[in-house]
């Protein structure tokens, strides 16, 4: 079968794709953080408006390196367990697979999410600077928000010209966390739909996801069982094959 009919093809090269783009976005911020960050709690030189600006970087490049390379262990695990095990039926092994990845899918996704939406009110609150925030959340709102997350640090017009004064940011590290931050976005949400069309709607809403056991996939004796009762419908019970 051809790429386009070839749906297993399609998915292994999806997931290849998704990966080669991944990780080298994911070592550049463990490298960038890693290079700018200092001691967590003291002034930092290189970007005094957010000095724990770096650390944002390299604890989510190495956490979701990790998280990604568990699901790469996870798959090929519950892969092999499937094919080559046979202590349990075929659609059993399917339906088993396919649970396990999707608990650790929307775990992974929630834990994402969580640490997307904080990192990016730390970068984007200095990008965005605090007249505008004021302007558009409106200066209460924006009080009680900040109150109920419990930041009390001064929010910048960030700079990049200045290294003596406390709004400036080294532009290689903020932009490449704006930057990413802002892909990572748009990736999460792709994400979500993908995951959403095929792991909720197709294999679950419309029962699709084991559509491909058939009887080819049984254990000899079983499928040879199915054959002699289908061509002798008066074989006794006794039968035992």
């Amino acid at each position: 079968e051809g790429f386009l009919t070839d749906r297993e093809q399609r998915k292994v090269w999806g997931v290849g794709i998704l990966y080669v783009l991944g990780f080298p976005i994911l070592i550049l911020m463990i490298v960038v953080g890693a290079l700018k960050a200092t001691t967590p709690g003291e002034n930092n030189p290189n970007c005094p408006a957010e000095p724990n600006l770096p650390w944002f970087l390299l604890t989510g490049g190495v956490g979701i390196t990790f998280l990604l390379l568990v699901r790469i262990g996870l798959n090929n695990l519950m892969h092999c367990m499937k094919n080559y095990l046979k202590c349990c039926h075929d659609v059993a092994g399917c339906f088993c697979e396919f649970s396990c990845n999707l608990i650790y899918d929307i775990l992974v996704m929630v834990m994402m999410v969580m640490w997307m939406i904080t990192v990016t009110w730390w970068v984007f609150r200095h990008k965005v600077g605090p007249s505008k925030l004021y302007t558009v959340i409106g200066r209460e709102n924006l009080d009680l928000f900040r109150a109920s997350i419990g930041d009390n640090d001064t929010i910048h017009d960030i700079q990049f010209t200045d290294p003596l004064s406390e709004s400036y940011c080294d532009h290689l590290l903020f932009m490449v966390a704006f930057v990413l931050l802002s892909f990572g976005w748009i990736v999460l949400t792709g994400a979500l739909i993908v995951f959403l069309a095929d792991k909720i709607f197709n294999k679950i809403v419309c029962c699709r996801l084991c559509r491909d056991v058939t009887h080819d996939q049984l254990p000899e004796t079983d499928t040879e069982q199915v054959r002699l009762h289908s061509n002798n419908p008066n074989l006794s019970s006794t039968t035992d094959l």
